[in-house]
């Protein structure tokens, strides 16, 4: 009982120093792949830039880092013919380390949430891959994101339920406080 209870201790006393509350931008493309009726016409979703605000907290555990962040997503899916598209969203994202290459720490995460879809409120998922950087002397990370996000199906302006889903490819920058 002893030995196991100094080798909690001494896990717990050698675990990451990165604890602490975070804030982080990014900005990317969403490429959308989503399609919407208006007027007896189907349309696609063009391609559109997103952007991306977040404030978090990391949690240093012994053999895993992970992070909790509340985070606003703005993407403007404007179909190729009909009204023009407006998708705010709020998600609480959830992320692991995935402590497998030594220069840069690989991410994975999950994130649910609602977006505002053309005036109407719906439920949204989006899972997340992320390679981060870490710039030795600032307390700033740069990372390169991959995420699919779904937005349910939402009436609005369209002739019949539109779907939202997409691939979003995104470069952010995260500073700790």
């Amino acid at each position: 009982m002893k030995k196991l209870l100094a080798c909690l201790l001494v896990l717990l006393a050698t675990t990451n120093a990165k604890a602490g509350i975070y804030g982080s931008i990014g900005a990317g493309i969403s490429l959308n792949d989503g399609s919407a009726v208006h007027d007896s016409v189907m349309s696609d979703y063009k391609n559109t830039p997103v952007y991306a605000f977040a404030l978090g907290y990391e949690l240093p555990f012994p053999l895993l880092d992970a992070r909790g962040e509340v985070e606003y997503l703005r993407i403007r899916p404007n179909a190729k013919y009909g009204p023009d598209s407006k998708i705010d969203a709020a998600f609480i994202n959830g992320y692991a380390d995935i402590p497998l290459i030594p220069i840069v720490d690989p991410y994975v995460g999950i994130g649910i949430g609602y977006a505002r879809f053309d005036h109407t409120n719906t439920p949204a998922l989006q899972g997340m891959a992320v390679l981060e950087y870490e710039i030795p002397v600032l307390p700033l990370t740069i990372g390169a994101e991959y995420r699919y996000m779904k937005v349910n199906e939402t009436g609005g302006k369209w002739d019949s339920p539109s779907k939202f889903h997409t691939n979003i490819f995104m470069l952010k920058a995260r500073y700790s406080f």
